[in-house]
């Protein structure tokens, strides 16, 4: 059975096997004309086809194609020579943006990067994380003065997320005046949350690693974005406002991301360096020569 639709052009096959090395579920195989072929598989997941594409990709002839994708409608490999630079300069011109404009995103925009995170990794091409998204600032504003309201109602009872109290929430107050306008979600006309159910695969690092690839995206595309942890925290702390969401119960969510385009932009990068005692290398003894 081949539900992956795997198929091979004879006549661009050169018959080298890359498909066959690079098959994460071992499921093809070269046949004795030297070509590749598939073994019978009925699911998805661990015992068949793991839908990672791989073979398509490696291919250097474009002889494959699965699930009916074409080949030649990929996008292809960058320039190293220039692509590393770009990286280097999107890394370090990150920044966590708490002040926004009054204004949607282009919504082709977010669709396209919000897309994109098909192609994210996860453990064992799970796919398993899904998202809440707010990409409408009218939207954003009824649910922002839903949330304050009942936070403010929860201070005034004493009650603080995890790690805060009186004099930190006093202070991100005080910040409100300048930093950020918004102390629970920096006033972002948008919110991306990054969800995924517990019990399965690699939960906890397939969503970190779904909103981090995500805040790069938007710097590539001049959109500013926040990691925020005490929004989500204030949130464990109203059940109904969590309800809203639609967040299931047994989700595992490591943050909530504000994004929208920057109202102050940058001129440079960083410059920060890694202390080299936060790096550790193990064997080096061993290995001395």
């Amino acid at each position: 059975m081949n539900i992956a639709e795997f198929k091979v052009d004879v006549k661009k096959c050169i018959g080298c096997g890359k498909c066959v090395k690079v098959c994460p579920g071992g499921i093809l195989y070269m046949n004795k004309n030297n070509r590749p072929e598939i073994e019978s598989v009925a699911e998805f997941g661990w015992n068949g086809c793991w839908k990672c594409q791989h073979c398509l990709a490696v291919c250097p002839t474009a002889a494959i194609s699965v699930f009916g994708l074409k080949p030649e409608e990929s996008i292809m490999i960058p320039d190293i020579t220039k692509a590393g630079q770009i990286m280097d300069s999107l890394v370090v011109n990150r920044h966590s943006c708490r002040r926004y404009k009054n204004c949607n995103v282009d919504k082709s925009i977010v669709n396209h990067m919000i897309d994109l995170l098909a192609n994210i990794p996860n453990g064992g091409n799970k796919q398993q994380v899904e998202f809440i998204l707010i990409d409408d600032k009218d939207k954003m504003e009824y649910f922002r003065r839903l949330a304050y309201r009942e936070m403010e109602k929860l201070a005034a009872d004493g009650i603080y997320p995890k790690g805060f109290d009186r004099q930190s929430y006093q202070q991100m107050k005080k910040w409100e005046k300048t930093v950020r306008p918004d102390m629970l979600f920096c006033g972002a006309p948008h919110l991306l949350i990054p969800h995924v159910p517990l019990g399965n695969g690699t939960p906890q690092q397939d969503a970190v690693i779904a909103g981090t690839y995500f805040e790069l995206l938007c710097v590539s595309k001049g959109i500013g974005a926040v990691m925020m942890t005490f929004s989500l925290d204030y949130l464990e702390l109203m059940p109904d406002i969590r309800d809203i969401l639609q967040i299931p119960h047994d989700h595992y969510v490591p943050m909530i991301i504000g994004f929208g385009y920057p109202q102050i932009t940058y001129k440079r990068g960083v410059q920060k360096k890694l202390e080299k005692k936060r790096i550790k290398r193990p064997f080096s003894e061993i290995f001395l020569k």
